[in-house]
């Protein structure tokens, strides 16, 4: 998962000084534990494996903690979709820079989006008999992060705006080989297996023998990753047709 972060008022805001020691642990474990578009599971259960592992709070307590939380924190939403419970931070983007966007496996809450311009997209998975289990209301302030997301889309492999390198010495085998491991594990939040070590070995003799500008393989993640296509071969069809080179099935 993405790293996040507390920003320093998270300890110095007037409406936490409501919310007990454990709510506010509740509340930190929630922002660590968001996906790219602010939501997590929201029932009692899945919340104290998060935040009170080590804790003997019984689930009531926890859904206690929870529902006070988000009276105290309007940022905080509770809903429900189809039976399950959800947490929606209505203001995430403060808390996240993710490098390359992951769309939420979770049903939207209704009002979604609540952040003007955002930069993420709204997940394909639609809300169905959904309601808000948060009883309070209002708004915390977010910060708009541009992370440059809005490629040109094509309809097949490698069609998408081929970028403009940023000029810089030609990179070496090893600082393309590097590249793609980087990308791959930091920007997939992904551990490739020997199958796909494999893959990208192959990829960075091809691209090294292309004087393939590193700054191609840091777009040609970021497109896969916005059309939802984790595969290291369709990294590879859009790199080769960007570069000029003929392709060849990828070495197992």
């Amino acid at each position: 998962m993405p790293r996040r972060w507390l920003a320093p008022d998270f300890f110095t805001d007037e409406k936490m000084k409501k919310a007990t020691i454990p709510e506010r642990l509740l509340g930190a474990a929630i922002i660590a534990n968001q996906d790219d578009d602010g939501r997590l599971r929201g029932d009692p259960a899945s919340l104290r494996a998060i935040a009170f592992l080590y804790d003997d709070y019984s689930l009531d307590e926890v859904r206690a903690m929870r529902d006070h939380l988000t009276k105290v924190n309007p940022n905080i939403l509770v809903y429900e979709n189809e039976g399950e419970e959800y947490i929606q931070l209505k203001k995430y983007k403060r808390y996240q820079r993710p490098r390359y966007y992951h769309p939420s496996k979770f049903p939207a809450p209704p009002g979604w989006p609540f952040e003007e311009e955002s930069n993420q997209k709204v997940t394909e998975k639609q809300p169905s008999s959904n309601h808000l289990v948060t009883l309070g209301e209002g708004e915390g302030e977010g910060l708009d992060l541009d992370l440059d997301l809005d490629l040109d889309k094509g309809k097949g492999e490698g069609e998408g705006r081929k970028p403009h390198p940023t000029p810089s010495p030609a990179a070496s085998s090893k600082e393309i080989l590097e590249r793609l491991f980087y990308c791959y594990e930091k920007g997939w939040g992904k551990l490739p297996g020997a199958k796909i070590s494999a893959q990208l070995r192959d990829l960075s003799e091809k691209l090294f023998a292309a004087h393939c500008p590193l700054d191609y393989i840091d777009q040609a993640f970021k497109e896969a990753a916005n059309l939802n296509k984790y595969s290291v071969s369709y990294v590879r069809a859009i790199l080769l047709d960007w570069l000029g080179v003929e392709r060849s099935p990828p070495r197992e």
